[in-house]
């Protein structure tokens, strides 16, 4: 039988864990069912701007909860018994060839899609919407520049529906891990 801080750690995990989780999703779905809509509903300018300031506080959510998320995956696997910190570091449970193995990965590789996505939105897209223009700059440098904005937004839309599919899925999985994985 487990041990009274054995128990708390494991909820304290856990609920860290699910609290990253929440964060991670509700997020998501504000930024995609309640942000965008209410953007396409005000000035261009003002949209830009409330856009601006609202991914920025996002980003620090989202960077935070997957922080988190893989964390206290490590620390839970650890705590149940199912990782090692010797070579192989997986236990029996975590092998490959039983379903919640084969979970606990896909669920891995479907986080590294996340944080991939969030690498380009952060580094590569956000700051091409980044930028003033100066007083002599010419019609086609603002042409070439609103151009860029725009395919940069639109990839930012995306990725941002991207992972809130995975993000679904990567939950459903977790879920599952319950009666032993899904895959």
């Amino acid at each position: 039988m487990p041990s009274d801080p054995d128990i708390w750690l494991h909820i304290i995990y856990g609920y860290l864990h699910d609290l990253a989780i929440a964060t991670y999703l509700g997020g998501a779905v504000a930024m995609e069912f309640v942000l965008g809509p209410a953007q396409g509903s005000i000035p261009p300018a003002q949209a830009q701007v409330m856009g601006q300031k609202t991914s920025d506080r996002f980003l620090w959510l989202v960077w935070g909860s997957l922080g988190v998320i893989i964390v206290t995956a490590v620390l839970r696997l650890e705590h149940l018994g199912r990782l090692d910190w010797t070579w192989p570091f997986f236990n029996s449970g975590l092998s490959l060839d039983q379903s919640y193995g084969r979970t606990i990965l896909a669920m891995f590789l479907l986080w590294c899609v996340l944080v991939v996505n969030g690498s380009l939105v952060t580094f590569v897209f956000r700051p091409r919407l980044a930028g003033k223009f100066t007083p002599g700059t010419s019609a086609a440098q603002v042409t070439a520049s609103q151009t860029a904005k725009m395919q940069a937004a639109t990839w930012i839309q995306r990725l941002t529906r991207v992972d809130l599919g995975v993000a679904v899925v990567i939950a459903l999985m977790g879920a599952s891990l319950k009666w032993g994985g899904l895959i």
